[in-house]
């Protein structure tokens, strides 16, 4: 009994014991902060508290937080909702299609990015490559070229590099500058695409040009626009001391413009295939009443104003309810119908200083694949039966001794030649101003006998030249026409990534085929898709630009 008391008093005691301590504790609880506690002790009161107090405190602490969240929810609903309907927008209706029918368009894009970042790289590498070539720039003769982003151009750079001159390129804005990568071209300049709005810009650029770089020949290619606004700007170049190797303004206007050409090739008994001249719309339909157009490939070609600007060349199709044609047809703005006759296509890139040949490449235009194949003197084993080529010139120097103009005449111009099958008789299908494709067959000896030519052009506003300097220059282009061409097997396809390729200079060719090319892609695929199913049937392949 005395041992159960015993128990019962130890375990009041102990009650007691756990009682005082529960109050002393909870005492301390109520006991103000002191600031200058130590944090270790009170660290230990925080351990000591009960868990449940330490919750309730948590959860005091985190609702103000959550209720700014729940209000920038709020406010942020409809932003956040118009921003999702725009990405779901611009996926259905600009990524899904595109990715569908374009996937090129992508991987051109990216290549367009990279071309961005491989810029600075790229002009480092041919500043680099100027260091090492042949330095003295401004002791040099300096040429100033055009349309900077053709084939012809930089062949046209290099070749003048190489005969020892100072090459200062430009190309027009939104167009690829391909030149800008050669180490032949020691400056190259972005100037505005001339239009009849902005001619006195383009000259003012030009003429910009001039003054600083002091070139003493100017020789257009005429690409990538046409020869008028380049015999526009001739007499204020000339002005300025730079030589324009390009005819003057009415020479331009009559040798550029279809009509005025076949106009001056019938006063003189050149012969000439079919064709019409279209001053209304009734004119092209009484074409196909006459059956002119159904049995022969007919071409539809602006003259006049349209012509020399904006260069519309069409494919007229056989029926004539597949016509379908926008553009006007009056006495203001004609057109011209001709009959394009069966037989072998030509291409000539010609050298004419002082209305005279002086050098001259032919190329033949396969009928399927457009391309172009050197034509050469050794594609006759028969020695008594004239080439094409021979044939060619002789047209050729025929042509300009009959055809006369107020001024001697200088440039670079193509002709476009047809053979005919039956009478193999050559007959001419137009002309352009300007360097064409075939020019990649020359190599420097041409820019050699050009820069001799400018030479003779410059006596000759001083004063005449001499019968001896005549003669001479005769000689030179005699040994130049065995000299200059790279002479290449009939079968042989031109070939531009032979010419683009050189082993100091190999830039452009990275250049061309790895950026000019996909970005032509893309925008090739952007007009196929924008082309209005208004327009006439396709337009022409041009056999070169």
């Amino acid at each position: 009994m005395a041992f159960d008391n015993l128990k019962k008093q130890e375990q009041a005691r102990q009650l007691r014991y756990s009682r005082s301590r529960f109050r002393r504790i909870n005492s301390l609880d109520q006991i103000p902060e002191d600031p200058n506690q130590d944090q270790s002790s009170q660290t230990a009161l925080d351990a000591h508290r009960h868990p449940v107090s330490g919750h309730r405190t948590e959860v005091l602490r985190k609702s103000p937080r959550t209720i700014v969240t729940s209000l920038w929810m709020v406010l942020l609903f409809w932003p956040q909702l118009l921003i999702k309907l725009a990405f779901v927008l611009i996926r259905f209706i600009l990524y899904l299609p595109l990715s569908i029918a374009a996937p090129s368009f992508w991987l051109s894009a990216l290549l367009w990015i990279f071309w961005k970042f491989t810029r600075i790289p790229m002009a480092l590498v041919k500043w680099l490559l100027d260091l090492s070539s042949d330095g003295q720039q401004h002791h040099k003769r300096t040429v100033l070229i055009s349309c900077g982003s053709t084939i012809q151009t930089l062949h046209l750079a290099r070749n003048f590099y190489s005969s020892g001159s100072r090459v200062v390129v430009f190309e027009f804005e939104g167009l690829f500058g391909l030149a800008r990568f050669s180490t032949a071209v020691d400056k190259f300049y972005v100037v505005p695409k001339p239009s009849p709005n902005n001619v006195d810009n383009y000259i003012t650029a030009l003429c910009q040009i001039v003054n600083k770089e002091k070139p003493s020949v100017y020789i257009p290619v005429c690409a990538t626009s046409p020869a008028y606004y380049d015999a526009l700007a001739k007499q204020h170049l000339e002005l300025l001391g730079c030589a324009s190797f390009i005819p003057g303004f009415n020479e331009t206007c009559v040798l550029d413009d279809c009509l005025e050409f076949f106009r001056k090739c019938t006063a003189h008994n050149i012969s000439l295939p079919p064709y019409n001249v279209l001053t209304s719309p009734n004119d092209l339909q009484k074409l196909y009443e006459d059956n002119f157009i159904s049995n022969y490939r007919n071409i539809l070609m602006a003259v006049g104003a349209q012509g020399l600007i904006e260069r519309f060349k069409y494919l007229l199709p056989k029926n004539r309810i597949d016509i379908k044609f926008n553009h006007e047809i009056s006495e203001s703005e004609k057109w011209i119908v001709i009959r394009d006759l069966p037989g072998e296509h030509y291409v000539t890139c010609t050298t004419v200083k002082d209305s005279r040949v002086v050098s001259n490449v032919t190329c033949r235009v396969e009928h399927e694949t457009k391309n172009l194949i050197p034509v050469t003197s050794l594609n006759s084993h028969n020695h008594t039966v004239m080439s094409d080529e021979s044939q060619i010139d002789i047209w050729l120097k025929t042509f300009f001794a009959k055809v006369r103009f107020q001024r001697s005449i200088n440039g670079h111009m193509s002709f476009r030649l047809i053979k005919c099958q039956g009478t193999s008789q050559f007959i001419p299908l137009g002309i352009r101003i300007g360097v064409s494709l075939p020019y990649i067959c020359y190599n420097r000896s041409h820019a050699q006998v050009l820069c001799r030519t400018m030479k003779c052009i410059h006596r000759r506003e001083l004063s005449f030249t001499s019968p001896a300097e005549e003669s001479a220059l005769g000689a030179l282009t005699a040994n130049f026409r065995w000299s200059s061409v790279e002479r290449s097997t009939p079968t042989t396809v031109l070939d531009k990534r032979e010419a683009l390729f050189a082993y100091w200079d190999p830039l452009p060719y990275c250049a061309y085929y790895h950026f000019q090319l996909p970005l032509k892609s893309v925008k090739m695929f952007l007009q196929k898709r924008h082309r209005s199913t208004k327009t006439l049937s396709p337009r022409i392949t041009m056999p070169v630009h």
